[in-house]
C-alpha cells in the first residue's frame, strides 16, 4: 500500500510540476500576445506602420499557444480538485476568451481598416465617403460579436476564493474587454447607421440645436441657435439658421408633457425651442424640439443634433481659425469666451447677438464639411465631444434610434449603464440672463462601503461658484438680467439630483446642515430638487449619500450639466465590482 501511496503521489508531484511548467508558458504567451496587440493597435492607426498583418498573425500564435498549454487531460483533471480547481477553470477561461479575440475579432478589424482609414470620414469639399464604411458594416459587426462573447466569457469568471495572481489576471481582462467592447460596439453602430443618416439612401434632413452655457439647461444650456442640414449621399450643407426665440410663444405644447415633467419643467418644455434641453434625457428634448419644428414650420426632420461651443472650439482646434461674417477670427482657444461672453458685451441688441452665435455655428460647420487638412484631428475632435456629452445625437427613424442608444451619443437618462450607478447634477438656469459663463463645479466621488447582492454606498460632493468680475452688476442688462427675477449680477438655478434606479439617498447636506428637496421619481429613477441663488463670489456645497439596490458595484459615473468652465462629468473607481 506505501508502494501504491509513494507511486500515486510521485504521479501528483510530476503532474503538478508539468502544470507549473504549462502556467508559465501560458503567462509568457499572454504576455507576448499583449505586446502583439499593443503593436497591432498602433499599426492599424498608422497608414505608415508595417503590415498589420504580420503582427495579427504573431498574436494569433502566442494565444493559441497561451491555450494549448492550459488544456489537456492533466488540466482538466486540476479542474476538478477542490484546492485547485477554480483557479485553473479561471486560467482555462482567460486563454479561451484571448484566443477568441484574436481569432475571431481581430481578423475582421484588421481587414476594416485596410479599406476605412478613420481620418476618411472627415468630410472633403462638403462629402463624406461612407461607400467603405458600408462595406465593412458586416466585418465590424461580426467582431463586436466576438468581442463581447469573449467580454461574457470572462465575466462570468467568480473571483472568490481564487489566487491574488488570477483574480489579477481575471480583472485586468475583463476591463480591457469592457473597453474594447464598447470601441467596437460603437464603431459596429457608426458603420450600420452613419451611410443611411448620411443620405445614402436618400436625402435626410437635421435640426442642429446649439446649445449655449452661458444660461445653463440640463444638457448644456439653452438653444439658442438652431440650425438646418440637408445631407445627401454624403454631400451635407446647412440650409437655414434660425434664432431659438423665433420658435417659441405656443400656448400649448408641442407634445403632451407628463404630470412630473410640468412639475419638474413646467410647460415651456414643450412650447419653447430654447427650453427643451430642461430635462436631462436628450432624446426627449429632441422629440420634443422636432414637434415644435413641425408645429412652427410644417417641416419633417430626419433628427436632431446637439453641439455647444465646447465641441465648436475643439473642432477649430483641429481645423485652425474659421473667418466669421463680422471680419473677426475664432479659434479653438477663444470660442467658448467669445461664443459664450464677449458677444454679449459687445453686441447690445439681444438679437443680433443670437444672429452672430447662428451665423458663427454655420461658419464652423461650413468649415468642417468644406475638409481640413487634420481630417483624423476633427474626428477626434468630435469623438471627444461625444464622449463629454457635448455632441449628442438621436434620429426619427427607430430602427436608427435603437442603434443609437447606450452609446455616447445618445445622450439619455440612465440611472444606471452596465453595472455602473450613475448620478445625475443638472442644472436649470431661472435667472433669464447670461451669468451662467462665470459657474463653475467641482465634484468628487468617496467610495464608502461594499454591500451584499453587489450594493454599494458611496458620497458624491458637489462644490459650485459663483465667480463673476467685480463690478458685474454693471455688466450689460442681456448678461445680468433686467431685475425680474433676481438683481442684477446674481445667479438663480435649479439643481437636479438623480439617483440610480432603487437607491436611496441616506444623507444630504447643503453647506454642511441638513436640506430637503422637492422628491420626484422620473422615468424610474428618485430626484431631489433644490433652488440656489448665488451672490457674485459665493460659494455652495452638497453633499450627498448614496445607498444603491443589488447588482450596482461598478465605478461611479456622474453625469452633470456641461458649463462653460470644462466641467462635464466624473468617474470614479469603486472596489465593489469583486466583491459581494
Amino acid at each position: 500500500m506505501l508502494v501504491v501511496a509513494g507511486g500515486l503521489l510521485l504521479v501528483l508531484v510530476v503532474a503538478a510540476g508539468v502544470l507549473a511548467v504549462d502556467a508559465v508558458r501560458a503567462r509568457d504567451a499572454f504576455e507576448a500576445t499583449a505586446a502583439d496587440v499593443v503593436r497591432l493597435r498602433e499599426q492599424v492607426t498608422d497608414p505608415s506602420s508595417p503590415d498589420a498583418g504580420v503582427t495579427l498573425a504573431s498574436a494569433q500564435r502566442h494565444a493559441r499557444a497561451a491555450r494549448d498549454h492550459t488544456d489537456g487531460p492533466l488540466w482538466a483533471l486540476a479542474g476538478r480538485l477542490p484546492w485547485l480547481g477554480a483557479d485553473a477553470r479561471a486560467v482555462q477561461e482567460l486563454a479561451r476568451a484571448v484566443d477568441e479575440v484574436t481569432h475571431r475579432a481581430l481578423p475582421p478589424l484588421v481587414e476594416a481598416t485596410r479599406v476605412v482609414d478613420p481620418a476618411a470620414l472627415a468630410p472633403v469639399d462638403g462629402r463624406v465617403d461612407v461607400a467603405p464604411l458600408a462595406a465593412v458594416a458586416g466585418q465590424v459587426a461580426d467582431a463586436d460579436d466576438a468581442v463581447r462573447s469573449a467580454y461574457r466569457r470572462v465575466a462570468a469568471v467568480r473571483t472568490d476564493g481564487l489566487v491574488a495572481p488570477v483574480v489579477d489576471a481575471v480583472r485586468r481582462l475583463r476591463d480591457e474587454l469592457a473597453r474594447v467592447a464598447a470601441d467596437t460596439g460603437t464603431a459596429a453602430r457608426a458603420a450600420a447607421l452613419l451611410p443611411p443618416m448620411l443620405g445614402t439612401d436618400g436625402p435626410r434632413e437635421y435640426l442642429v440645436l446649439v446649445q449655449n452655457e452661458a444660461e445653463p439647461r440640463a444638457t448644456g444650456g439653452i438653444p439658442g441657435a438652431v440650425l438646418r442640414l440637408r445631407a445627401d449621399d454624403g454631400h451635407v450643407e446647412v440650409l437655414e439658421q434660425r434664432r431659438g426665440g423665433d420658435l417659441s410663444g405656443a400656448d400649448e405644447p408641442a407634445l403632451a408633457l407628463t404630470p412630473v415633467e410640468q412639475d419638474l419643467f413646467g410647460p415651456l418644455l414643450g412650447t419653447d425651442m430654447r427650453d427643451v434641453t430642461f430635462t436631462p434625457d436628450f432624446p426627449r428634448s429632441a422629440q420634443l424640439a422636432h414637434a415644435i419644428w413641425a408645429r412652427d414650420t410644417g417641416e419633417q426632420v430626419d433628427g436632431v443634433l446637439s453641439v455647444d461651443p465646447e465641441t465648436l472650439a475643439l473642432v477649430l482646434r483641429a481645423t485652425g481659425p474659421v473667418a466669421l461674417p463680422d471680419g473677426t477670427t475664432l479659434t479653438g482657444q477663444d470660442a467658448v469666451r467669445v461664443l459664450l461672453n464677449d458677444v454679449y458685451v459687445r453686441l447690445t441688441d439681444p438679437r443680433d447677438q443670437d444672429a452672430f452665435f447662428a451665423q458663427t455655428a454655420a461658419a464652423v460647420f461650413a468649415r468642417v464639411v468644406a475638409g481640413s487638412s487634420d481630417a483624423a484631428g476633427v474626428v477626434d475632435a468630435l469623438a471627444e465631444a461625444a464622449r463629454r456629452g457635448r455632441l449628442m445625437v438621436w434620429s426619427a427613424h427607430d430602427e436608427e434610434q435603437a442603434l443609437l442608444g447606450g452609446t455616447v451619443l445618445s445622450g439619455e437618462l440612465a440611472g444606471r449603464v452596465g453595472d455602473r450607478p450613475v448620478v445625475g447634477l443638472y442644472l436649470n438656469d431661472g435667472t433669464q440672463a447670461k451669468v451662467g459663463y462665470y459657474l463653475d463645479a467641482d465634484v468628487a466621488v468617496d467610495h464608502g462601503a461594499c454591500l451584499a447582492g453587489g450594493a454599494q454606498r458611496f458620497v458624491v460632493r458637489a462644490t459650485y461658484t459663483f465667480g463673476p468680475p467685480d463690478g458685474v452688476a454693471g455688466l450689460p442688462w442681456y448678461v445680468v438680467g433686467d431685475g425680474s427675477v433676481v438683481e442684477p449680477g446674481l445667479l438663480r438655478t435649479n439643481l437636479l439630483l438623480y439617483l440610480p434606479a432603487g437607491a436611496r439617498m441616506a444623507r444630504l447636506t447643503v453647506d454642511g446642515r441638513p436640506a430637503q428637496v422637492h422628491a420626484q421619481v422620473h422615468d424610474g429613477l428618485p430626484v431631489g430638487a433644490l433652488t440656489w441663488t448665488f451672490e457674485p463670489g459665493e460659494r455652495r456645497s452638497l453633499e450627498v449619500e448614496v445607498v444603491t439596490g443589488p447588482g450596482a458595484p461598478g465605478p461611479v459615473l456622474v453625469r452633470g450639466t456641461p458649463l462653460a468652465s470644462g466641467f462635464d462629468r466624473v468617474s470614479a473607481v469603486s472596489s465593489c465590482r469583486d466583491r459581494g
